[in-house]
């Protein structure tokens, strides 16, 4: 690590030759001391290295090149050429507004016990913009950040600066799809105090064919490992929002056999909790039957609306 660099951000780059200036210049433009930008070009076919190109001559840029592996490879070629206190992932499709990272960095600097901190962003839907606002609080407690902020609702990677030291022996998971989940299940033992903060914008464009809008069962699945790694680190029975939790773990344990149809696809433990009517169920049949009565109710829904259409 050096000590003259506070920050590195890493972007991963395939295939993103519209909106990656943008991304870039986002971040050249927000005249943090001590920033460094580390550009990972992972196999890209279309232009996108042209564009890259073109930064790789400024001051504390690195532009690295290798072989398609997939996001987490290269964020974790990213973390290899890090050499910032703190590391940052910003998504080449994605911005930042201006004055973003400075407000941050000195909360950081002015609170060294912070391992995380994870700002506020705005988020592009198929309807508009929607704003998520975190609240200004410091977690000494897992549970109370992952459960009572909902940190399950928002485990992204890009809205979070981290200390760099969290990803030793910690990388990103090679071949997984939604990762930021699984990856959060082995930091957050290594955290000792997360802070979350109103400030900072980070802006979240949508992608019509991205992963969140168009998951498979692998997605899934790999989405459900995740959150079982989270419950397999910690004990989260005894905290009053488990059920909460628990209750968005059955709906994603629904979609995954839904795609799926495997039941070695069923994982989720059987809880008793009947805060919402398909906990009641799940009380009353268990996992296997819930699952098999889900995806078959699903599917004559499908039936049916497309019988309807072909009427229509």
């Amino acid at each position: 690590m050096n000590e003259n660099i506070l920050l590195s951000v890493v972007i991963p780059i395939y295939n993103v030759e519209r909106t990656l200036a943008r991304c870039v210049e986002s971040v050249l433009g927000q005249h943090v001391e001590g920033m460094e930008l580390i550009l990972v070009d992972d196999g890209s076919t279309d232009r996108s290295v042209l564009v890259a190109n073109r930064y790789q001559n400024r001051p504390h840029v690195t532009l690295i090149h290798k072989a398609n592996g997939g996001l987490s490879d290269a964020r974790n070629e990213g973390l290899y050429y890090a050499k910032g206190r703190y590391v940052t992932f910003v998504d080449s499709d994605d911005y930042l507004l201006p004055d973003t990272y400075a407000p941050l960095m000195a909360m950081l600097e002015a609170h060294p016990e912070y391992d995380i901190l994870e700002y506020s962003f705005v988020r592009e839907t198929s309807c508009g913009w929607k704003t998520i606002k975190l609240p200004e609080r410091e977690y000494t407690h897992i549970g109370d950040y992952w459960l009572g902020c909902r940190g399950y609702e928002h485990t992204y990677a890009w809205n979070k600066i981290y200390r760099r030291s969290l990803f030793d022996g910690t990388p990103w998971a090679k071949g997984r799809l939604f990762e930021d989940v699984y990856a959060m299940g082995g930091l957050l033992p290594k955290v000792h105090t997360l802070r979350t903060t109103s400030r900072g914008t980070y802006r979240y464009t949508y992608n019509p064919s991205g992963i969140t809008v168009k998951a498979d069962a692998r997605g899934w699945r790999d989405l459900l490992q995740g959150h079982l790694r989270m419950l397999h680190n910690y004990d989260f029975r005894g905290h009053a929002d488990f059920a909460r939790y628990y209750a968005a773990l059955l709906n994603i344990q629904l979609a995954t056999f839904e795609l799926s149809g495997d039941e070695r696809d069923i994982v989720l433990p059987s809880l008793p909790y009947r805060h919402t009517w398909k906990l009641c169920v799940l009380h009353l049949l268990g996992m296997r039957c819930l699952c098999l009565l889900h995806r078959q109710a699903k599917r004559c829904l499908q039936v049916v609306s497309r019988a309807i259409h072909e009427v229509n």
